[in-house]
């Protein structure tokens, strides 16, 4: 699995535009073959911060995503950040649950 992690910090006077463009991505990504999830989240101790998270099931799906056209809004969204977004993208190995934390804590 691949989990790409996209940190933006979008000012006050841009969020507008920033929300009303992320929200034409959700549904195009989703539907991408390989997407497994994605979703904005907002950090509650930076209220600028925004965090895209999308999960893939390879890379060759990643790349393919990043490659289509749908792929420009979100270059668009980097243009509206107040400085140099943080990207990541993290090759997961094993994956672990619920069951983890009841092993561990029984």
């Amino acid at each position: 699995m691949i989990i790409a992690m996209l940190r933006i910090k979008v000012p006050g006077e841009r969020r507008k535009d920033f929300l009303d463009s992320a929200q034409l991505i959700i549904g195009p990504t989703k539907v991408q073959p390989g997407c497994i999830s994605c979703g904005f989240y907002q950090d509650l101790y930076d209220l600028e911060a925004i965090l895209f998270v999308e999960e893939w099931e390879s890379r060759e799906s990643l790349d393919r995503h990043i490659k289509s056209e749908s792929y420009r809004i979100i270059l668009s969204l980097l243009e509206l950040s107040g400085e140099p977004p943080k990207i990541k993208i993290n090759t997961v190995s094993k994956m672990e649950g619920l069951e983890a934390i009841e092993a561990l804590r029984s």
